[in-house]
């Protein structure tokens, strides 16, 4: 028993750092303030979420629907969120070496790593449930004696299915992804994929829900269908029944038992093959050809490299991208069901005048939100690690290397947005001179937020991480990233709304093509000046 606490201290002491914001300062402020500051501040949130909602149910009488609702949606985002943690937190981890050397039981190594998903998961859910018990105490009719009783253990209960569920796909896609050369790249596709697939399936939700209300009498009764325990939770919540909660428990634990058993049967095989290198054997009798690459070059291919082979940085900062290719999909081929959600009262409520006249101004908004929500380059500079003393330690200038960064961002960004100008140019015959404009605007435009990120990244460096998923999801530069480009979105969105129908569209074109010039070039001449700084002072 002392040695499996042991095993388990010795797991959680390096992934769950996830939850930990390192600084060089010993201040327990920065190192604890910050992550219980952002956690109060999401709980918060969700129970102001959870109250307007109460508030409408409740003299209905309906309160139990609002904690079907609640649950339900935290499972889905916590089996989409689970399906790409697998790869960190199940496979290919970094102790497996010394792990499989020791004299421990491979079912004993599964395990541990199994429980440690379920801690961090835990953790997740809590910040969401939590918060709805809460509310729900303010708003229900009554609150039955062995209410909180119940309510622990199903907080302690809930991750358990999703993780199944999370662990047999991500297990899926690392069997796919483990029988290729190329296995990071290919876990990437077959990832975004599933998401592409998920996306599809909230898209046709409507006709999802329609076929659901039709067998079934009410919405309870439809959540219950899709996700048991969103079920059994409300209705102990209303009525304690301890025979619902002993099948409820037991389902759980023989769901958990089955998962162990289906992941015993391929985890190590999975991960053998995961950190196999696959070699093609190439014969050539003719003279042998060295390629020379520029230095510029040599830097980009490194760059694009640590980019692509990273499926958590492809999903997190390139998801974006996706969602525009999508979004020119849906344009192009469905335009009018679109048209008819944008006039909506209810919706957007956009003239349809409006938009009919002004199509290269929603392009420029399209390009603008798009390129805000894709920050790549606020994690390239922590993703150095313990190699940044020997990038500057080669006979190249530090303004080369972080032009390098930037140029990558703009090889990753720059095609997909002007292959989707293009596509929407010709479904919408856009005129020449605000076409030009708007593919010169794809590419000041995101090239803002590259110079945002990397300066972001320079100022709050993440150098000493243990998980590539701690820089690329946790980390200051990141969360100030992600904010300001949330903010610059809802600014766009402002804008636009603002001027568009009131000026020209070549107009508005031509100015914001002037102003992002004027942008760009005073956060490019901060980089050279203030960045090349704090790039020199950077050491691990």
């Amino acid at each position: 028993m002392k040695k499996l606490y042991s095993l388990i201290k010795a797991c959680m002491s390096s992934d769950m750092s996830l939850f930990k914001i390192k600084t060089n300062k010993k201040s327990k402020l920065s190192k604890i303030g910050l992550p219980l500051l952002f956690s109060f501040f999401l709980m918060f949130t969700i129970w102001v979420y959870a109250n307007a909602l109460f508030e409408q149910f409740t003299p209905f009488h309906l309160q139990f629907i609002v904690i079907s609702l609640v649950v339900f949606f935290t499972s889905i985002m916590t089996i989409v969120e689970g399906i790409y943690k697998t790869s960190s937190l199940l496979y290919n981890c970094k102790d497996d070496q010394l792990l499989l050397s020791l004299p421990i039981k491979k079912r004993t190594i599964l395990f541990v790593r199994i429980l440690k998903f379920y801690l961090f998961e835990l953790i997740y859910n809590s910040m969401f449930i939590i918060p709805l018990i809460i509310a729900y105490l303010r708003w229900a009719d009554k609150i039955p004696e062995h209410f909180f009783l119940t309510s622990i253990i199903m907080i302690l209960t809930l991750p358990i299915i999703p993780i199944a569920i999370s662990c047999i796909i991500g297990g899926i896609i690392s069997n796919i992804s483990s029988r290729f050369k190329h296995k990071k790249i290919t876990q990437t596709i077959v990832s975004i994929i599933f998401l592409v697939l998920v996306l599809y399936a909230s898209y046709n939700l409507e006709n999802i829900i329609n076929y659901l209300v039709k067998n079934a009498s009410s919405i309870n009764d439809i959540i219950t269908k899709l996700y048991y325990p969103a079920g059994i939770f409300a209705s102990l919540a209303v009525k304690f029944n301890l025979t619902d909660l002993l099948i409820y428990i037991i389902v759980n634990i023989v769901v958990f038992t089955i998962t162990i058993y289906l992941l015993n049967i391929s985890y190590f095989k999975i991960n053998s093959r995961l950190k196999s290198i696959t070699t093609v054997k190439k014969v050539n009798n003719n003279k042998i050809v060295i390629r020379k690459n520029s230095i510029n070059n040599s830097l980009i291919k490194k760059e694009l490299s640590t980019f692509l082979e990273t499926p958590v940085f492809i999903i997190n900062a390139g998801f974006g991208l996706v969602l525009y290719l999508i979004a020119v999909i849906i344009i192009t081929i469905k335009f009018d069901s679109l048209l008819k959600v944008l006039v909506d009262p209810n919706g957007l409520n956009i003239k349809k005048e409006l938009i009919l006249n002004n199509t290269s101004v929603m392009i420029l908004l399209l390009v603008s939100v798009t390129s805000f929500m894709t920050s790549i380059s606020n994690s390239l500079i922590s993703l150095e690690g313990k190699n940044i003393n020997i990038l500057k330690s080669l006979p190249i200038s530090p303004k080369r290397i972080l032009d390098s960064k930037i140029n990558t961002c703009l090889f990753i960004t720059s095609p997909i947005l002007l292959l989707g100008d293009i596509v929407l140019f010709i479904r919408f015959k856009i005129k020449i001179l605000e076409a030009i404009l708007l593919l010169l605007l794809s590419i000041l435009i995101p090239l803002v937020s590259h110079l945002v990120g990397l300066i972001i990244n320079l100022k709050y460096p993440k150098l000493d991480y243990e998980n590539q998923a701690e820089v690329i999801k946790q980390s200051t530069s990141s969360f100030i990233s992600v904010t300001i480009g949330m903010i610059l979105c809802a600014l766009s969105y402002y804008l636009v709304l603002k001027v568009i129908g009131k000026v020209q569209p070549l107009l508005i074109l031509s100015v914001t093509t002037l102003v992002f010039i004027i942008i760009d070039l005073i956060l490019y001449l901060y980089l050279n000046k203030v960045g090349i700084k704090e790039f020199k002072k950077l050491s691990i």
